[in-house]
């Protein structure tokens, strides 16, 4: 019986508009940065109930149409399956596009990926910027290396899994899929893991069946 360690819905005490950068399809990149001053007072408030922050990192993540993909990768500088990691994520764009997930076959292995460093400060630079996660390096792995295990419609704000390997499809002829991605941190700035924010946010998560089958048994009578 599969356990979905990848993503959940949640229920938050606010809305997110989008953001004004969004309003234009980017040319030759997948990603931009956001502003903070466009993200609502609510959202840093209820964070800090659970002593929690985001990052000064705030991501702007495009899908193009007609079957566009962003690269298979995670959001952390060790491999996946050593240490999750968990952002909060809202994205706008149609029903059908959705963020899949992948683990690596038997007996094959991850790729490391160097980004230029120089490259991306110059972006942090220019958008203002002063980075408090390390966003040079991650992993991803050749596609005939991977398997799909899970795959959602991220329509509602979604706790996502980032420290496993995932992507994006969007196979809408016509509709752009933007995504807002916030990467949740404990103080005084540790990457808060995913079987953290499920037992921090247990009130708010919308629940499915069978939702604690990866965790110890000691610790499923403390999320409900």
């Amino acid at each position: 019986m599969n356990f979905n360690i990848y993503h959940r819905y949640i229920q938050l005490p606010f809305s997110m508009s989008k953001p004004k950068c969004f309003a234009k399809s980017l040319e030759n990149d997948f990603i931009t940065y956001v502003d903070s001053d466009e993200l609502p007072d609510e959202l840093f408030k209820w964070l800090a109930q659970y002593n929690l922050k985001i990052s000064n990192v705030i991501e702007g993540f495009y899908t193009k149409p007609k079957g566009g993909a962003i690269p298979i990768h995670n959001d952390t500088v060790i491999p996946p399956g050593q240490r999750d990691a968990c952002k909060l994520n809202f994205t706008w764009g149609p029903d059908t596009s959705t963020t899949r997930w992948y683990k690596l076959k038997e007996d094959k292995k991850y790729i490391e990926v160097n980004h230029d460093e120089t490259e991306i400060n110059k972006s942090f630079e220019q958008a203002g910027i002063e980075p408090d996660i390390d966003c040079y390096k991650c992993y991803s792995a050749e596609e005939n290396d991977i398997e799909l295990v899970h795959e959602a419609v991220i329509n509602k704000p979604s706790l996502m899994n980032v420290g496993q390997l995932h992507n994006t499809h969007n196979p809408d002829p016509t509709q752009d899929r933007w995504t807002l991605s916030l990467t949740l941190l404990k103080l005084p700035g540790d990457h808060l893991s995913f079987e953290e924010a499920l037992l921090k946010f247990k009130k708010s998560i919308k629940h499915e069946k069978n939702f604690y089958f990866s965790l110890p048994k000691r610790r499923q009578q403390t999320i409900f």
